[in-house]
């Protein structure tokens, strides 16, 4: 088996998903029936720094929000795809569409839905509080839990690792 170190050397593409990772999973809704999420804005800065040292970046989650296609737009992100229940078969799309290996792929999920992407990426992650079946396959667990910074723990060490950000 490749070495972790190589392996994060080798990512460029990082594939997000929202709910449990991007925020912690809790969704608000307001007296009209508004559905409401909350975005850890540390995770926002890493998303920047990523992109600047030329990481790509894609969203791929099961729920459908306005919320995050303006979070996604806010930060940038170009590639965002909404009601996917299929994420391994997306994930796969989107490498090939930019011409990227799979193993030079990370993809960060944190439950049952996202266990089919986890399992074809170089660089499976998860966050600390995932679910069981999420982390039996991961190659890393961020120490901190999903919305509260595990995007940007694990934007940190791939950029450190590649030799991009001192920290």
């Amino acid at each position: 088996m490749q070495d972790l170190k190589q392996i994060i050397k080798n990512i460029k593409l990082l594939a997000i998903d929202v709910d449990g990772v991007l925020t912690d999973g809790s969704l608000f809704y307001s007296k009209d029936g508004e559905a409401l999420k909350k975005f850890n804005v540390r995770d926002g800065q890493g998303i920047k720094l990523a992109q600047n040292y030329g990481l790509e970046l894609a969203i791929i989650t099961a729920r459908e929000c306005e919320i995050v296609k303006n979070r996604a737009g806010e930060l940038g992100i170009k590639h965002i795809f909404q009601h996917v229940y299929e994420k391994g078969k997306k994930v796969t799309e989107i490498a090939n569409s930019l011409n990227i290996k799979l193993e030079e792929t990370a993809f960060i999920g944190d439950d049952i839905l996202d266990v089919p992407a986890l399992e074809i990426v170089g660089l499976p992650v998860c966050p600390k509080d995932a679910h069981p079946s999420a982390i039996s396959k991961a190659k890393l667990i961020t120490e901190r839990n999903g919305g509260c910074g595990a995007l940007r723990e694990l934007i940190d060490l791939i950029l450190k690792e590649q030799g991009k950000l001192k920290l």
